[in-house]
């Protein structure tokens, strides 16, 4: 028997809660040819016994796989690997697809099959509970700025130059892509740790790999949650930011000039910014790293001011640590990249 169109790929722990709105946007495609892995990383919650009473519904359209918790990008790439769909699409235990997500994703490929990619705007509900409709809009005006040629109403293709605009800044979540599976093959997957950003560098090596689309509707819902990876803490963000940077300069080496130095800008900005929290919370020690990296990535008067007044603070404080160990070297940060 042959498997489904599209696998969607669900990692989750401890979302017992907001599992089931979640399962229901799915059920509620009118693109009905999927597959639902979910990868739960050995919750004791009741996520076991909410999904077994989805899976008497769903049957073979709903897969449970439950493995030790070693994070959301590891269990995604647990989830590629048992996907029988010839594309996979993402999803959030927190967030939801609207009904016709998957559908205006596949007409595109339809209409375009020398596509690998195609991704869309999302709306989001922030923090006090307000809905705003278009995140390209709102957040990530870069989204904006892609050049594109219309294959169908909302529906683009973007120049084969997208990778270059995609390497100037975060704009295509996790959740809005839709890849082929042979797109992916054995070696495009997640970091194999969580760290802030990731999808970046995942979405980034498919531009590299094939031409990519997207749909000028906003096609999901992301719901912000306090505790979250992305909004626990501004100073560990930097800190795994600077980390993926430096680990996407090395991978993409023989990048255009132009994207090279996109990314020793933000690098430097990154550095910069680790500088001044550093100094802060009186980490004058990573200070004095976080600034002269940021001069090594393009010279900054703000970084050379910088560099001179922690060196002051370093010695002043005999070099004893601050308030703040993530600005410390911390090699957890700084394994795999």
């Amino acid at each position: 028997m042959s498997g489904p169109t599209v696998s969607i790929v669900v990692p989750t722990f401890r979302r017992r809660s907001l599992l089931g709105r979640m399962i229901e946007s799915v059920r509620a495609q009118t693109f009905t040819d999927w597959e639902l892995i979910i990868v739960d990383g050995g919750s004791c919650d009741g996520t076991v016994e909410l999904v077994r009473d989805f899976q008497w519904e769903l049957g073979t359209k709903l897969v449970f796989i439950d493995q030790p918790n070693e994070g959301c990008c590891v269990a995604r790439n647990t989830g590629i690997e048992a996907a029988r769909g010839g594309f996979v699409a993402f999803l959030d235990s927190d967030d939801e697809f609207l009904p016709d997500k998957l559908a205006r994703q596949m007409e595109l490929f339809r209409l375009r099959p020398d596509v690998g990619l195609v991704y869309c705007d999302y709306s989001f509900i922030d923090l006090e509970g307000r809905f705003h409709r278009s995140t390209f809009d709102a957040l990530t005006p870069l989204a904006r700025e892609v050049p594109f040629e219309t294959a169908g109403p909302g529906l683009h293709v973007c120049t084969e130059d997208f990778f270059e605009y995609l390497i100037r800044g975060y704009f295509v979540a996790t959740i809005v892509g839709l890849v082929r599976r042979e797109v992916l093959a054995d070696d495009i997957r997640f970091l194999a740790r969580d760290m802030y950003g990731c999808e970046w560098l995942f979405y980034l090596e498919i531009a590299r790999r094939c031409r990519v689309g997207y749909v000028d509707e906003p096609l999901c819902v992301h719901h912000h949650l306090s505790g979250s990876i992305s909004r626990s803490s501004a100073v560990r963000n930097s800190v795994y930011h600077r980390s993926l940077l430096r680990l996407m300069r090395r991978r993409f080496s023989d990048a255009s000039a132009r994207a090279r130095a996109d990314l020793a800008r933000q690098y430097a900005e990154t550095c910069l910014q680790l500088g001044f929290d550093s100094e802060r919370y009186g980490e004058f020690g990573p200070a004095v790293r976080y600034f002269g990296e940021s001069l090594g990535a393009g010279f900054d008067w703000p970084a050379a001011r910088g560099l001179a007044g922690s060196v002051v603070g370093w010695l002043a404080t005999l070099g004893r640590p601050g308030r703040e160990p993530m600005l410390r070297v911390d090699p957890h940060a700084l394994r795999g990249t």
